[in-house]
């Protein structure tokens, strides 16, 4: 199973990766539902940044693509995606959309 994550780009002032990084490695968490599967870890990304239509955002449109092109089934959402109401962003929202137009699966989370 090729596996990604989407992080958000603002979660870069505090965040290193290592929650999500350590509960994919560890098969906890979000990535439990690979407990008895071999799993490769295709991607780390982030949004372009709030505000941002990734619909027209080339940028976006390319990393899209390149998950893919190169295999990639599933996509984790990390936890810094949501706000404190515990709604997503727009920007997510449309990726979200965006990588299931793609026949991209999209899990909700990575770690607690």
């Amino acid at each position: 199973m090729k596996v990604a994550i989407l992080s958000c780009l603002k979660a870069n002032d505090v965040c290193t990766g290592m929650g999500c990084l350590q509960a994919y490695h560890d098969k906890r968490d979000a990535f439990l539902i690979y407990k008895d599967e071999e799993t490769r870890l295709m991607a780390f990304m982030h949004c372009n940044g709030c505000g941002t239509d990734p619909e027209i955002d080339e940028g976006m449109i390319e990393k899209l693509d390149r998950l893919q092109d190169n295999g990639v089934e599933v996509v984790h959402i990390g936890i810094c995606t949501k706000n404190k109401e515990g709604k997503l962003c727009t920007t997510i929202e449309r990726i979200v959309q965006m990588l299931k137009e793609r026949d991209i699966k999209v899990v909700f989370g990575t770690h607690r």
